[in-house]
């Protein structure tokens, strides 16, 4: 038995509901309901009955409740006088934000999230030109939904990260390109576009060179902004290509071709190693990974 399943038991009998419980917890409903399935093996008795009117406290459930309130305000005092931020002062982060986060509507969840959380002052940077991975580095940021630059996905000694959400690399094509009705693009169709890219050395830009170098393709120019919105609307224009994600397609209004061979880049959640363990983000990466698990169910 550890102290957090005395917490989950404590929520959902305040709520009579694994399901409301869950949200509050920021835990999926699958998790937290397997927390009480084990706990309730290790007792040796079922907490809860389920009624028309929600789950109940069964007889040695309620003995349970009244023996672990005690237990859980000792835990929460306990944890108050060992913290060494003061109660008064905000938890602080700092979040790069890449575009991929708005195009898989992830962000309204993420701000559902910090909206449940006002002991985090949160700070969302979104500059669609900042190399993410160098500001986690320097200190800039504290984390970074974003994708990594291809040549930095080996093993980084300074950086951890996950995979959010996986999705095939295309190219992003004018509502009018006669293109946009093709199966798939191969690397080779792209030799002599006119490109549509970041600011020079961006992470977006190290990633158009590192896969135009490796399939030998020339470009006859290139454009480029430090905007998202500003790309998407030069290839709206018709004014060149660029690369991206599927979902970039119908939260741009462009069109969107897969790339051949299949190329597959993956939205992450990065942050340095050493603050891997910081409460205020492994919550919030545990809270990600679950959303992102519904996202790919659905």
């Amino acid at each position: 038995m550890t102290i957090q399943q005395v917490l989950y038991v404590l929520e959902i009998a305040s709520r009579s509901s694994v399901s409301q419980a869950a949200q509050k917890l920021y835990l999926s409903q699958s998790a937290l309901s397997q927390q009480l399935r084990r706990l309730e093996e290790e007792l040796g008795y079922a907490l809860f009955s389920r009624t028309a009117n929600g789950l109940q406290l069964t007889s040695e459930g309620k003995h349970f409740c009244e023996q672990a309130g005690p237990v859980a305000d000792k835990w929460y005092d306990f944890c108050k006088s060992v913290q060494k931020r003061p109660a008064s002062e905000p938890l602080r982060l700092r979040l790069g934000i890449g575009s991929r986060v708005y195009s898989n509507n992830l962000f309204p969840k993420i701000a559902e999230y910090f909206k449940n959380r006002p002991e985090i002052e949160v700070t969302f940077v979104t500059e669609a030109g900042r190399d993410m991975a160098d500001s986690l580095r320097k200190g800039e940021l504290d984390l970074a939904l974003d994708r990594l630059p291809t040549e930095e996905q080996p093993e980084d000694g300074e950086l951890f990260s996950i995979p959010l959400i996986r999705e095939r690399q295309c190219v992003l094509l004018s509502p009018d390109d006669p293109r946009g009705g093709y199966n798939a693009l191969a690397f080779r169709d792209l030799q002599g576009c006119t490109m549509i890219s970041g600011l020079e050395d961006s992470a977006e830009d190290r990633s158009m060179k590192s896969a135009l170098r490796k399939y030998h393709i020339s470009v006859k120019r290139v454009y480029r902004t430090d905007g998202i919105d500003t790309s998407m609307q030069l290839v709206r224009d018709g004014m060149g290509i660029a690369m991206g994600p599927a979902s970039f397609a119908d939260y741009f209004h462009v069109k969107a071709v897969p790339l051949e061979p299949e190329t597959w880049i993956s939205l992450q959640f990065i942050c340095l190693k050493s603050s891997l363990n910081q409460a205020v983000i492994k919550r919030f990466r545990d809270y990600l990974t679950d959303i992102c698990k519904q996202f790919s169910a659905e």
